[in-house]
């Protein structure tokens, strides 16, 4: 029994994790699209309608397929004014070979090269999915390590009009609890099914007691809209199509900047490829 308090000392609850909410200016927009000016008018108003949190941002600048060649020319455009959003499409200027496992050499670089929020449409470039008469209502924050994260939650929260539903879901993945578990077992000190079980508990109990913070807070400073949750184990991927599809979720907001590399955080890389009939507010 000593060899289990010890390791049930480990999960002791730590001090609880607290969210501020924070209101993120977005004052200015730039729509980017490889098409012309008058597609592109177009698709601003389109925007409007789709985006009613954006109501606000006075300037839309509009960036088109003549303004820019490469990269380095689209990065430039983008710092040559104050911007606080992108707004653009997957597979930019690719229309005749469209890569089927990236959004496309300008979207993947452009999340990693600028701290700027991007929001890619749904569909691509040369197959957009038709924004027309609709509109964000539920919008759904995702990511592996959703506790402390604030400035996820604020934006999640910023894109969410009011009247709309804003999920906050955190998945624990089963691979990597199925690696810790093989590890414990091979600790004779600890008890393998007791370790097994603590362990769970207390990664979904942190991210549970946050995200109860997060709703908190937003029900003073956000009363109209509504928060839902989920916290779960499984294999994020399937768990994020399966709790989009159940809940008709309009725009994704996830995290793609990942400290420890220079291309763009796993879990992003593989939703934003995957769910390309879903917008998403890459960050």
């Amino acid at each position: 029994m000593d060899h289990i308090d010890e390791f049930e000392s480990m999960f002791r609850k730590a001090e609880r994790e607290s969210f501020a909410h924070v209101e993120m200016p977005i004052e200015s927009v730039a729509l980017v699209t490889d098409g012309d000016v008058e597609a592109a008018e177009k698709l601003r108003g389109s925007l409007k309608k789709f985006l009613p949190m954006l109501a606000d941002a006075d300037n839309w600048r509009l960036i088109t397929g003549d303004d820019y060649s490469n990269v380095s020319q689209l990065q430039q455009k983008l710092e040559s004014e104050q911007t606080d959003l992108v707004i653009t499409q997957r597979h930019l200027q690719e229309n005749s070979l469209v890569p089927q496992h990236s959004l496309g050499v300008y979207l993947d670089v452009l999340t990693q090269v600028t701290s700027i929020p991007v929001l890619v449409l749904p569909g691509t470039a040369a197959h957009p999915t038709d924004i027309s008469g609709k509109v964000v209502q539920k919008t759904m924050v995702v990511a592996d390590h959703i506790s402390g994260d604030s400035r996820l939650i604020n934006y999640g929260a910023r894109f969410c009009p009011n009247g709309g539903t804003l999920w906050l879901c955190h998945v624990e993945d089963d691979a990597v609890l199925a690696r810790i578990a093989d590890a414990i077992e091979k600790i004779p000190e600890i008890d393998s099914e007791t370790g097994r079980r603590l362990l769970e508990t207390q990664l979904l109990k942190e991210a549970s007691d946050y995200i109860q913070t997060c709703v908190e807070e937003l029900k003073k400073d956000r009363p109209r809209i509504a928060c839902e949750s989920r916290v779960v184990t499984g294999h994020f991927l399937k768990q994020y199509s399966r709790l989009i599809d159940e809940a008709g979720i309009d725009l994704l907001v996830a995290n793609t900047k990942d400290e420890d590399q220079m291309a763009m955080h796993g879990m992003a890389y593989s939703l934003s490829v995957e769910l390309i009939d879903t917008a998403m507010l890459l960050l």
